[in-house]
């Protein structure tokens, strides 16, 4: 009778360890879901930081005037010549609706767009950058660092920060993981 006893209790013992490991295992693989959808969202804003980056720090090279022909809080279009093709080209960012990526359960979620156009051609239309943008905001600044406020007089401008936030499209553990990327940009090119 005392061997059934211990067999019972080895069995429950067993039972109950593999029961922890297996809620063990499943919340580390939520973590680990969480933790990839984060580094995505990482390199993600990475990448457009640096193409907007690229873009935005040729604001008005080779330009005398009119560097920025579009500057509110939500878009900025800028001026420059392309050292690489020898053209005066306009590069323009903005955000898109929330109602364009409604097949995702993020509400707040937006596509991020870029145009670039040329000298006669005309800002060609908008491509999708990334998906994912809750946020994406342009703050001008004057010669003395004080925020243009709106409508921002375009000829004040010296320098501007973006400030963009990237999130998932669906929930992982109940969150959007998220990344945010803000910058100051300091053109050399504008007097």
């Amino acid at each position: 009778m005392g061997s059934i006893i211990d067999i019972v209790a080895s069995l429950t013992l067993r039972g109950a360890i593999v029961i922890a490991v297996l809620n063990m295992t499943i919340a580390l693989q939520g973590k680990l879901s969480e933790k990839t959808a984060q580094a995505n969202m990482f390199n993600l804003t990475t990448t457009i930081s640096r193409v907007m980056t690229n873009d935005l720090n040729m604001v008005g090279y080779q330009v005398s005037s009119n560097y920025f022909t579009y500057a509110s809080q939500d878009t900025i279009e800028v001026n420059y010549l392309d050292p690489s093709t020898g053209f005066q080209t306009w590069v323009k960012y903005f955000a898109g609706s929330t109602t364009e990526l409604s097949g995702t359960s993020n509400p707040k979620d937006r596509k991020l767009y870029r145009a670039i156009g040329t000298a006669g051609a005309g800002l060609a239309t908008p491509s999708v950058l990334a998906n994912g943008v809750v946020t994406l905001q342009f703050t001008y600044y004057d010669a003395s660092g004080n925020t243009l406020s709106s409508p921002v007089n375009k000829s004040s401008i010296r320098s501007f920060k973006v400030y963009l936030v990237m999130a998932t499209g669906d929930q992982v553990n109940n969150l959007y993981p998220s990344a945010e990327w803000t910058f100051r940009f300091i053109p050399p090119n504008i007097n």
